[in-house]
């Protein structure tokens, strides 16, 4: 997949067959209308451009001091996941307060007509855009007559009479429903940080953990609900089991009590600081608890590991 961030450079092409859109998560819904962007590709001996926005617009348009905007995947992750569908181009379009500004007619015109000369458009279902979403499906075969491109509309698509949305998919997994949310991802929901040093508590009680710093690389990627969860963890080109907390450790005494993100590997005794972990999430075990002393936190995480062992065997 060659990624381009600058319209200006986009290549000359035979027959360029594209979509548009965020594709936050790019999760199922996502993947059906690559497949028909791919299909129509392949009758046509053309190729597939699929043309996405960094920043993306909710970060612009939404976001406030008291309410920033949480994403499913951060730029490279996106990126790496639509290159593994097999896309030709992937157009980078910076998104910037004036560039929503620009009229629908303006977008075609000047973005898929002039620039990348189109054959064939695919969008999914209600597509809205430019300037106040006022783009839609009618005005797009309306802009395709007058600028000779053909458009493909494809429909919602349903995973158990559930519409497919990154919306919906952010929604499960602030309120720790992880298995709901995977499964409209089509894969398990990951975040991946630099392991960095602890308090050591960890050690003292049996259960060492990896601390995971997520802060830098993912000021604005969701993390999930509080809580532990059974999780699989990628490093170094090695999968290993094991179980996260996300919280505050609040049975620990702590001068100050931040939001982290920890891990602990089944069977696992090398020192990780400085390397960097992916930690897919699988199911959540509970709730974070402030439990009374180190002694019942002990035994609540041997009861955790058991059943993650249990959740993982059958994963």
């Amino acid at each position: 997949m060659k990624i381009i961030n600058d319209i200006n450079l986009f290549p000359k092409l035979d027959y360029p067959v594209v979509t548009i859109g965020r594709f936050d998560g790019v999760h199922l819904g996502h993947r059906k209308l690559i497949e028909q962007l791919k299909n129509i590709a392949e009758k046509n001996a053309a190729q597939t451009v699929l043309i996405t926005f960094n920043p993306s617009p909710e970060e612009i348009l939404f976001t406030t001091e008291a309410n920033s905007v949480r994403l499913l995947n951060i730029q490279q992750e996106k990126e790496a996941l639509l290159e593994s569908l097999g896309i030709d181009y992937l157009l980078v379009i910076p998104f910037t307060e004036a560039f929503s500004k620009i009229t629908p007619d303006e977008f075609i015109r000047t973005y898929l007509v002039e620039k990348i000369q189109l054959k064939e458009l695919v969008v999914g279902f209600s597509h809205h855009f430019g300037y106040e979403r006022e783009g839609n499906f009618i005005q797009l075969n309306s802009l395709a007559k007058k600028y000779g491109f053909r458009v493909h509309e494809i429909p919602m698509e349903d995973i158990q009479n559930r519409n497919i949305t990154s919306v919906k998919i952010r929604k499960f997994l602030i309120d720790g429903m992880i298995e709901e949310a995977n499964a409209l991802l089509g894969y398990s929901y990951n975040i991946s940080g630099i392991v960095v040093h602890g308090n050591r508590i960890g050690r003292i009680i049996g259960f060492p953990t990896a601390n995971i710093d997520v802060k830098d690389t993912y000021k604005n990627k969701l993390i999930p609900k509080q809580g532990v969860y059974a999780v699989l963890i990628r490093c170094q080109g090695n999968s290993y089991k094991g179980m996260a907390n996300i919280g505050f450790r609040p049975t620990l005494k702590l001068e100050k009590h931040e939001l982290t993100t920890e891990v602990n590997i089944f069977n696992f005794s090398r020192e990780l600081y400085g390397e960097k972990l992916t930690i897919f999430f699988v199911h959540r075990i509970r709730d974070e608890v402030k439990f009374e002393n180190l002694e019942n936190l002990k035994a609540q995480l041997d009861k955790d590991k058991r059943k993650s062992i249990h959740v993982l065997e059958n994963y």
